[in-house]
């Protein structure tokens, strides 16, 4: 009964025209975010590693980290906002060469693995629900096909008791909750799967309770403008997604705070304060390949581009077009 009522509610998110598909072909998404791309003539005779991990290939004694293949994911939606068979393909080789490193217990001997199989579930999950309906869900079907399966059993390695301690952990990185909510809400839809589904909703609770009382989504003790703008994402996404109405008025509540604190942090120019941040603009942090880390300009754009479709707000675009032109 409840998936029936579920499936009642995403048809009526659907009339409104407020679905994550709708963004993606939007005009904002296509021509600011998800602009073309070309892929390698030969991509299907590549490996699809991504970054670190094509040094990895050459030599195993070398770092390497899952969710760089997440990369995967933003070829997917390019190629689906403009049309583009090969881009998408590319996309799910990448996808597709994550899941080949997973050990059978859904797991993976890489660093921070499960904060980074958490990147790799949510960029496949959401690819393939992107893909459904399409006419490349069927041009990719023998790829879809051998994906879904290994992604159920990451998304519920990702849930499973033995995982809790460093979820908990987790926790002073209140965009985790939400990268964790979409993970796991995104395959419970793909595959059905109610215990997935709860997981989602918890994380997703969680997080909303951890927003501070100004709108920032905290990060380490404090706040981080680029970080926060990575939150708006997933919770704006998840809002989209969800199927159970009084949670979706929740994230859209506190993503409706969560934008005008971030708004609150850019001048008329565009340019991002990163006054207090606690992660990024101070060299506080580095990446993964051992840059230091900045604000993401791109995904503060993303989250305001997000927030505008969402709610009709052409003020809020244009503050997200000023965001990069600033760069």
């Amino acid at each position: 009964m409840r998936w029936l009522i579920s499936i009642f509610c995403v048809a009526m998110a659907c009339a409104e025209g407020k679905s994550d598909f709708q963004w993606v072909t939007s005009a904002p998404n296509k021509q600011c975010l998800a602009t073309p791309r070309r892929a390698p003539a030969d991509w299907a005779q590549r490996s699809g590693a991504v970054s670190l991990n094509q040094e990895w290939e050459k030599d195993p004694r070398k770092p390497w980290y899952v969710e760089l293949q997440r990369e995967g994911g933003r070829w997917v939606e390019a190629g689906l906002a403009h049309g583009d068979e090969a881009s998408i393909g590319w996309g799910l080789q990448q996808l597709g060469w994550g899941f080949a490193q997973m050990k059978s217990d859904g797991a993976f001997d890489c660093g921070d693995p499960f904060h980074s199989a958490s990147f790799l579930v949510e960029s496949t999950a959401r690819s393939l629900l992107l893909l459904r309906g399409t006419e490349f869900e069927k041009t990719y079907q023998a790829r879809i096909h051998l994906l879904m399966p290994k992604l159920l059993n990451c998304a519920r390695w990702l849930a499973s008791p033995v995982n809790q301690k460093a979820a908990d952990k987790q926790r002073i990185y209140t965009h985790r909750r939400f990268l964790l909510g979409c993970a796991l809400e995104q395959t419970a839809q793909l595959h059905q799967d109610e215990a997935l589904h709860r997981a989602a909703v918890t994380f997703v609770s969680d997080g909303l309770g951890l927003q501070r009382g100004d709108g920032a989504f905290p990060e380490k003790g404090g706040h981080d403008s680029s970080y926060h703008a990575v939150a708006l994402i997933y919770l704006q996404r998840f809002s989209l997604l969800t199927r159970d109405q009084e949670l979706r008025e929740r994230c859209e509540q506190a993503a409706d705070r969560g934008v005008a604190w971030l708004c609150s942090r850019i001048d008329a120019e565009g340019l991002v304060s990163v006054e207090g941040n606690t992660r990024t603009g101070d060299q506080q942090e580095v990446g993964r390949t051992g840059a230091i880390k900045k604000v993401n300009l791109p995904e503060v754009a993303t989250a305001l581009f997000l927030h505008a479709y969402r709610r009709d707000q052409a003020s809020v675009a244009d503050i997200a077009r000023k965001v990069l032109s600033a760069r």
